[in-house]
């Protein structure tokens, strides 16, 4: 059943995949195309910027001999002026600037879309594993209460000698209580008061157990589970023995 109920989330998921992958593809022709039509667009600018390059180095070969008697170098167009701190940040960012434009030319297509896509599979992970409960959080096919949490299974054990007193307390009790039954069964001694013990590490999930059950069977202590009811439960982490001070509850005893 849990798998059928997956079925739709996982269908979206895939779905909205397959619409990511198809505007990155559309993005990725359209950048190409952008970039043939500037590259066609500026050959007369690079044959003039070449003829500009070499008159630059002519110039620069000339000035050679006068930087080195000590005339202070030229600035260069575009770069940063500026001392101290302020020039220290303006070559920083000049220099973020200029990585990032050299990254971007060797990527396949915008790297602003490619930080889209990463924030949208961000939030498809954080869809997957919370809103649809697909990944973590589940549990050996416990129930979830109304606030989305799963609930511990819930073993009970008849510690009483009275007939049919466990079934009964699965009824009324632990499925009241939203919590899904595991094994009814007689336990293997007599218990005097009754008791709810678990495993696994599940000790808070039994205290709020104890307190979900403590307007019909009054103040239940919790402890861990023994071995004789660790037998007795099978794969559940909690367990209800049902001791001698409870062999009344629902006419019974």
């Amino acid at each position: 059943m849990h798998a059928i109920e997956s079925i739709g989330p996982v269908l979206g998921i895939v779905a909205f995949v397959g619409l990511a992958i198809l505007a990155f593809l559309l993005f990725q022709q359209a950048r190409e195309i952008r970039r043939l039509r500037e590259w066609a667009g500026r050959a007369p600018e690079r044959a003039t910027e070449a003829a500009d390059a070499v008159q630059a180095a002519a110039e620069a070969s000339r000035d050679e001999e006068g930087a080195e008697a000590g005339e202070g170098a030229p600035v260069l167009a575009g770069e940063p002026a500026g001392s101290g701190l302020r020039g220290a940040w303006n070559r920083f960012s000049w220099g973020v600037r200029d990585r990032y434009a050299a990254v971007d030319r060797r990527l396949p297509v915008d790297g602003r879309y490619i930080l889209a896509l990463l924030v949208v599979a961000v939030i498809a992970v954080g869809v997957v594993t919370s809103g649809f409960g697909l990944v973590g959080g589940g549990g050996g096919g416990d129930e979830k209460g109304s606030g989305g949490k799963a609930m511990p299974t819930v073993a009970v054990l008849n510690g009483t000698g009275v007939s049919g007193l466990a079934a009964t307390v699965e009824q009324r009790v632990v499925k009241k209580a939203g919590y899904k039954p595991g094994r009814v069964e007689n336990a293997n001694t007599s218990v005097n008061a009754t008791v709810v013990e678990y495993g696994g590490g599940l000790r808070d999930e039994a205290q709020t157990f104890a307190k979900a059950i403590k307007s019909q069977l009054g103040k239940t202590p919790v402890q861990p589970m023994t071995s004789d009811v660790k037998d007795s439960s099978g794969k559940a982490k909690l367990a209800l023995v049902l001791g001698l001070d409870d062999a009344g509850f629902g006419g019974g005893g």
